[in-house]
């Protein structure tokens, strides 16, 4: 049986994508975002521009997806050009360590729109370490928190080699753009995360334009070739990266599945994944499609070609 799996599918993508206004799938717009407006309580309000995400605007005030859902009473991740929104506590100074112990270990104060890798990055140690001086049990962090920050601790530059952000290999735009979605996952789905951190063992690029796969490794663990094209909405890398991660935490449970149960597993699962971050319906609704195919689809062990789409 074949091990190698169609996981993606361009055409039927663009199709949703590019004729979408919605800005959590629409391509990045290359419009500057316009000027925000400071109010006197120091929140921000921004105007949604084509190619804007709820992550890239928090990432761009420094603040967390959440406190924006909160602040502007929202019920999913979806927004739309001209939306306005409020951005809370924008225009304090960037997070600096707070002090500095006699060993060389820094006492930092968690701020908002931090996370645990953007910090192990910041001072160049490793999530794990951080983890393991702090005697965390998981990788939330809250807002005042007091963190040490290990001032022996080393890590190479390009990424810690424990977690999967060390694990991708490729061209620097590629590295570039997976890690965007790993933040992206870290910042909205740690379960997610967590399963692609925990079942992915490396990711590289796609040699296909139109084709993501994933497949066991002969020494164990799973390697996949992923599609993180700059044209490709950051939300949509996400998903089809979490599609994979679904088959490797399928090949590392319950091992190499007939044609038809992975891509039911995977596609069910890719499906329910966009359905609680607010993919845009009618997107949704082109996986649903393709999941109907799949299940109508004998179970003889055969390898299933994909739709025609």
């Amino acid at each position: 049986m074949k091990n190698l799996r169609r996981l993606f599918f361009i055409p039927l993508l663009l199709a949703f994508t590019l004729g979408v206004t919605t800005p959590a799938l629409a391509e990045v717009g290359r419009t500057a975002p316009r000027a925000a407006q400071t109010a006197p309580n120091r929140d921000t309000t921004y105007v949604v521009q084509a190619g804007d995400s709820l992550y890239r605007i928090a990432t761009k005030f420094n603040v967390t997806v959440e406190a924006i859902v909160a602040a502007n009473h929202l019920t999913g991740t979806v927004i739309r050009p001209g939306q306005a929104l409020i951005i809370p506590g924008v225009g304090s100074d960037p997070a600096q360590p707070s002090s500095t112990g006699p060993t060389g270990d820094i006492t930092y104060v968690v701020r908002s729109g931090d996370s645990l890798y953007r910090l192990a990055a910041k001072f160049k140690v490793t999530v794990d370490v951080l983890i393991a001086v702090n005697h965390l049990t998981n990788t939330s962090l809250r807002i005042g928190q007091t963190l040490t920050i290990p001032g022996t601790a080393q890590t190479s530059p390009s990424g810690d080699p424990n977690s999967v952000y060390g694990r991708i290999q490729g061209s620097e735009s590629f590295v570039q753009r997976v890690k965007e979605a790993l933040d992206w996952l870290q910042a909205n789905d740690a379960e997610a995360y967590n399963r692609v951190n925990t079942y992915v063992t490396v990711i590289t690029p796609s040699p296909f334009a139109n084709l993501a796969t994933a497949a066991p490794l002969r020494s164990g663990g799973c390697a996949v070739r992923a599609l993180a094209r700059d044209n490709l909405p950051i939300e949509m890398v996400v998903a089809l990266l979490y599609h994979e991660a679904s088959h490797c935490y399928q090949f590392a449970t319950a091992g190499v599945l007939s044609s038809k149960e992975a891509e039911v597993f995977a596609y069910s699962e890719q499906i329910a994944f966009m359905e609680r971050h607010g993919y845009p319906k009618e997107v949704i609704e082109a996986y649903r499609q393709i999941l109907a195919y799949y299940a109508s689809q004998p179970d003889d062990g055969r390898f299933i070609p994909p739709p025609d789409v």
